[in-house]
């Protein structure tokens, strides 16, 4: 059963109403009448089983009937990876929202071909519908953040558990053993051509893990599921 974003101020006292878009789509696309069931989500980490008790244009309104699990993986991953096109950068959204990344961190570095910088407030808005659409479709109950790009340097220099993808480095499961009990873990995914070994340098400099993906060459966006997969099914 798909689930439907209702904000959390459009949940009160049991009942629940629908913005005009969410409305339309339940009504239109979906097709659904009073009486119908369907699951809701408020993207604060709350989901709940509904019955739809009126439809009439872009309104829809109905009654909380239950609350429902909303699983979420105990460590906080923040997935920073290198700008990308945009086809890949979409890719990477959707499908890294669906394994359980919390926070998007676009991230300039030397061989980034991408600017995000300039064209920030109008791409912000499509890039939250993409990981809203992907926590429908995936059962989530929180909404992920996408966070403005910001410099390699600057995330590193700012401190926290990080871990790079990058061969050579521990297999996976070497990593989640040095990782384990760490709760929150920036994740880094380089650029087209990798991080230089300026990059590289800094990054070890300030403690940071490195954990390999296999024997072959991945893409950015590939990658990016790759290495959140592994850290979040291992360290739960």
């Amino acid at each position: 059963m798909p689930q439907y974003l209702i904000p959390p101020g459009n949940i009160r006292d049991g009942e629940f109403f629908a913005g005009p878009d969410e409305a339309n789509h339940i009504a239109r696309a979906a097709r659904a009448r009073a009486g119908d069931e369907i699951d809701i989500f408020d993207g604060a980490g709350n989901r709940y089983r509904a019955e739809i008790t009126f439809v009439s244009g872009d309104r829809v309104t109905g009654r909380v009937k239950e609350k429902l699990p909303s699983p979420e993986y105990a460590t906080r991953l923040t997935l920073c990876f290198a700008v990308v096109a945009r086809p890949a950068l979409e890719s990477i959204l959707e499908h890294c929202t669906e394994a359980g990344v919390d926070v998007f961190q676009p991230v300039m570095a030397s061989r980034v071909q991408f600017d995000l910088f300039s064209d920030w407030e109008r791409r912000s808005s499509r890039l939250g519908q993409i990981t809203a659409a992907a926590s429908k479709q995936c059962g989530r109950g929180f909404l992920p953040q996408v966070r403005k790009p910001e410099k390699l340097d600057d995330l590193l220099a700012a401190g926290g558990a990080c871990v790079f993808a990058s061969s050579g480095g521990q297999s996976p499961d070497e990593a989640a053993r040095a990782l384990a009990g760490t709760r929150e873990i920036k994740l880094f995914v380089g650029p087209e051509g990798g991080y230089t070994k300026g990059e590289l340098d800094f990054a070890r400099s300030r403690g940071a893990l490195f954990m390999n993906l296999g024997l072959y060459t991945l893409r950015a966006e590939t990658a990016c599921l790759a290495a959140a997969s592994a850290l979040l099914t291992r360290l739960g």
